[in-house]
């Protein structure tokens, strides 16, 4: 008896000690619960969206162009800013999540993540010092003294990081809604009024950061009852970390940078249409992987994550080829609708664009897989694969007919290559050491 059960695959020994365990993951993952924090995390992204267009949309209305320039030009830093806050939820939500799994409260990790964000958010702060010099040259801005925005930002950023990434580990997605709306809620209502102040394009990136330190501060956590820590905490945030969860923020601010920097400034202006009406796509989809990612972090072993990544992969897949679907059936009426009349000659360029955003959600339901279930290998695709896209993009001729297909390209093929390197690995049926 004791032979067989030396003999005997960690797998099985795994599926006997569980039992039902992939089955009833997979049952989660697609019932009432997941559909709910679903909703609720595009409600939130959403809504924080609808916060930053509605924002910048009353500053464009109420500044000079020029003016707009700056605060635009600010603004764009601050999001790529911003990207901290990504980096650091996904080593944030990946911990509470694991931890949850062992029986360690989230509660109890709280500190932990807390003075971690501090501790990244301080060092970009003070980084930013003499980086803003060089950007009061590079963006020739009137008043550069706007630039010290950017250093609160840092801080913000990395604990609106930590809290969101305690609430998604958690999967506390209805209190994670909140706090990304009362991002969007406060940059609008601040923009208003310090539009209406006279404070001109300082208001916008000012009311941007108030709003990033809204998301910083709630929710408070209340103390853990037994604050047991976990025996063996692992780096919250790390290379693979960094590389994975900055790919798409990167690429969703740094296109638009790029089309001003290459085309002439009406081509530039008709990719920006293009560019939200394409990322209608990645956002709507989002959730997907972001309702995944604390689920594959606790999951037992490698069956029931694999299970989960089927399921989701599905689902995933299903969702991009019904808008691909939509935009090559309807995109000329939709640009139309959505943008005006000038946009609805670029339809062709939409539907090639949209082909792209579908590389693009494959890549960050797989990286977001590989991170939870920390296998590292992912991370070469985005590493290599994002610097190479970005200047790609910086060395474009400068129309819109070479420039959109570009990126289209060279997502699709990140895309193909992340499934390569993730997908043989993840979907073996033969037992591993991590079964």
């Amino acid at each position: 008896m004791r032979l067989w059960r030396i003999t005997r695959p960690r797998d099985q020994e795994d599926q006997a000690r569980s039992g039902r365990e992939p089955r009833s993951a997979l049952r989660r993952l697609a019932g009432a619960t997941a559909l709910k924090q679903n909703f609720f995390y595009l409600i939130g992204i959403g809504g924080s969206g609808a916060g930053v267009l509605v924002a910048q949309s009353y500053g464009a209305h109420h500044l000079s162009a020029a003016g707009n320039g700056e605060s635009t030009s600010v603004v764009a830093v601050l999001n790529l800013l911003y990207t901290t806050s990504y980096v650091v939820a996904a080593g944030c939500a990946r911990e509470v999540a694991a931890g949850l799994a062992e029986g360690v409260e989230a509660e109890s990790q709280w500190a932990r993540l807390r003075r971690h964000g501090w501790r990244i958010g301080l060092a970009l702060g003070l980084v930013m010092v003499p980086v803003d010099a060089g950007l009061a040259v590079l963006l020739h801005l009137a008043d550069p003294w706007v630039l010290v925005v950017t250093v609160v930002a840092g801080p913000a950023a990395a604990l609106g990081g930590s809290q969101r990434g305690y609430l998604q580990g958690a999967s506390q997605f209805g209190r994670l809604a909140v706090n990304f709306l009362l991002y969007g809620m406060t940059m609008v209502v601040l923009a208003v009024l310090l539009l209406s102040l006279g404070l001109g394009p300082v208001a916008v990136p000012v009311a941007s950061v108030a709003g990033a330190l809204g998301s910083a501060v709630y929710p408070r956590h209340r103390r853990a009852v037994n604050a047991m820590p976990r025996a063996h905490p692992g780096a919250l945030v790390d290379p693979t970390v960094l590389a994975g969860a900055a790919t798409a923020p990167i690429f969703n601010n740094i296109d638009v940078v790029a089309a001003r920097h290459v085309l002439s400034p009406t081509s530039a202006g008709l990719y920006s249409g293009l560019s939200i009406m394409g990322k209608i796509l990645f956002f709507g989809t989002s959730s997907l992987s972001a309702v995944m990612y604390p689920r594959i972090a606790a999951a037992a072993n490698a069956r029931a994550r694999r299970q989960l990544l089927i399921q989701t992969g599905a689902l995933l897949l299903g969702i991009d080829a019904a808008v691909v679907a939509a935009y090559a059936v309807l995109a000329h009426p939709l640009l139309g609708l959505v943008l005006g009349p000038r946009y609805q000659s670029d339809s062709t360029l939409l539907l090639l664009f949209s082909l792209g955003i579908v590389g693009l959600t494959v890549v960050n339901l797989l990286v977001y897989y590989s991170m939870g279930a920390r296998d590292r290998s992912f991370a070469l695709v985005p590493a290599i694969g994002v610097p190479l896209l970005i200047f790609w993009l910086f060395t474009s001729p400068p129309n819109l007919a070479d420039f959109v297909p570009r990126i289209a390209s060279a997502l699709l093929i990140l895309g193909v290559l992340e499934a390569l390197l993730v997908l043989p690995k993840a979907l073996r049926s033969r037992p591993g050491p991590t079964d």
